[in-house]
């Protein structure tokens, strides 16, 4: 049936040979910190808001180093597809070298500054310690995880998504197997709570990026990364030109959700697990339309090498079309159950009743998110990063966060908002920025009307 579809609708059948993979693989990557919060949720509700913070706190950073690999997506999408092969090994070890480094800072920043800022944030002595040492524990996994994403983004680009399909499967396994063991403590194992998980989450990383260097140097008939140069190593700046501004768009977009839960603290550590579920969940949620972003930009940068314009017209429509009827499923499914899903996360009758009420808002602007990410990944596909990052700036830190503390805390509704004024101004923040993000998009168009992409020299 597949086959048959995609003789009949080649662009269709393109796109859905590459979404269906990367959602999976991207559910179950992100399935990790699911279960840490499930796992801990039904341990302890301190320890739950402890990792909540902790998560807070070190995912901006970590999906800087995330966005900043994103910048290999257009470049390698490219070069495979043009054939000029050789080229990979040159952006992927300038990844490898982007890696190091800002995993290094990443690590020093985990031990340093943030225990320090989760001190600060958390009323609750237990929960303060317990972030700390999460943030502890989890600080090499920094580097693991920016070279992980990179070989991720080498194999998706090159049209095998099916391998990090395999290794997303391989790393949750493993995570459940490793938090069972740790934070409860069996098979002999002591009891270690959010400390086991952290140790578990950072094992599962570093094992797969093992697995993806094996299989690319040992097994794959097609090796794809097949030489590390070693100047290029030092010399990443062609990546990070690119890369830079995506990372900072998506630090921007995951901060923004970090940043809420900062914000929740205030309203007390039932509150901030409450914060942790809904994020956890809308996480789950916001999976497919990351992969949507993800594919978006591969058959843009393919469409714009090969075709021109209006194919790359034609993948959009086709990508909205199916974000659309998703965003309809994910609203109906959460308007629906608001009240039973948090209970799947924690058995506190509070912290259930908080998050279900925020559900209700947050599931309400799932559309703009949806255009948001796609649009995003459409001028990533242009080589356009630098756009994403300003919107995302402008629209999320610079109207979303202060509109959303003014909801909450100093508006005629704060007493009934409450800490749900917080998601209400979230909403209105990601209307402005699909907005300004459709309306790049669609300056991009005229520019390169009737063109296809110019190919620079790149690489001396």
């Amino acid at each position: 049936m597949f086959k048959r579809l995609s003789q009949r609708y080649p662009s269709l059948g393109e796109i859905l040979h590459l979404l269906f993979p990367m959602i999976l693989t991207m559910t179950l990557e992100l399935s990790i910190s699911l279960v840490d919060t499930i796992m801990l949720g039904h341990y302890n509700s301190l320890h739950l808001a402890a990792v909540g913070l902790a998560a807070s706190l070190w995912t901006p950073v970590g999906c800087f180093m995330i966005g900043v690999t994103f910048g290999l997506t257009p470049l390698i999408t490219r070069h495979l597809h043009g054939r000029q092969r050789l080229l990979v090994n040159i952006y992927m070890s300038q990844a490898f070298g982007l890696s190091i480094i800002l995993g290094v800072i990443g690590a020093l920043m985990s031990l340093t500054l943030l225990p320090m800022a989760a001190r600060w944030m958390a009323s609750e002595a237990e929960t303060q310690q317990v972030a700390a040492q999460y943030l502890y524990l989890f600080s090499p996994t920094f580097m693991a995880l920016a070279l992980m994403t990179s070989y991720k983004n080498l194999f998706e680009a090159a049209g095998k998504p099916r391998v990090p399909l395999l290794v997303a499967i391989l790393s949750l396994i493993l995570n459940i197997i490793f938090n069972s063991v740790l934070i409860y403590g069996k098979f002999g194992f002591p009891e270690l709570g959010a400390s086991g998980a952290a140790i578990a989450s950072a094992a599962s990383v570093w094992l797969s990026l093992g697995v993806f260097v094996l299989y690319d140097r040992k097994i794959n008939s097609d090796t794809l990364f097949s030489r590390i140069d070693w100047y290029y190593v030092r010399h990443f700046g062609i990546l990070f030109g690119v890369g830079m501004p995506a990372g900072f768009a998506f630090a921007f977009e995951i901060g923004l959700f970090s940043s809420l839960t900062w914000l929740i603290s205030s309203f007390g550590d039932l509150a901030l697990g409450a914060g942790q579920i809904v994020m956890s969940y809308s996480t789950i949620l916001f999976t497919p339309l990351m992969a949507m972003s993800a594919v978006t930009a591969i058959v843009v940068a393919k469409a714009m090498a090969t075709d021109g314009i209006e194919e790359v017209q034609r993948r959009i429509r086709i990508i909205v079309a199916l974000g659309a009827g998703y965003v309809v499923m994910c609203f109906t499914l959460t308007q629906t159950f608001n009240e039973q899903i948090p209970l799947l996360f924690s058995t506190n009758e509070v912290v259930a009743s908080m998050a279900a009420g925020i559900l209700l808002i947050s599931s309400s602007y799932q559309l703009p998110d949806m255009l948001q990410t796609v649009f995003t990944g459409a001028l990533r596909g242009f080589r356009d990063t630098r756009s994403s990052m300003i919107a995302m700036g402008v629209s999320l830190f610079g109207f979303s966060i202060p509109l959303g503390y003014w909801l909450a805390h100093l508006s005629p509704w704060a007493e009934t908002l409450h800490v749900r004024g917080l998601y209400v101004g979230l909403g209105i923040g990601l209307v402005l920025l699909a907005s300004i993000l459709i309306a790049r998009y669609r300056m991009t168009l005229i520019k390169y009307r009737h063109k296809k992409l110019p190919h620079p020299e790149e690489v001396a």
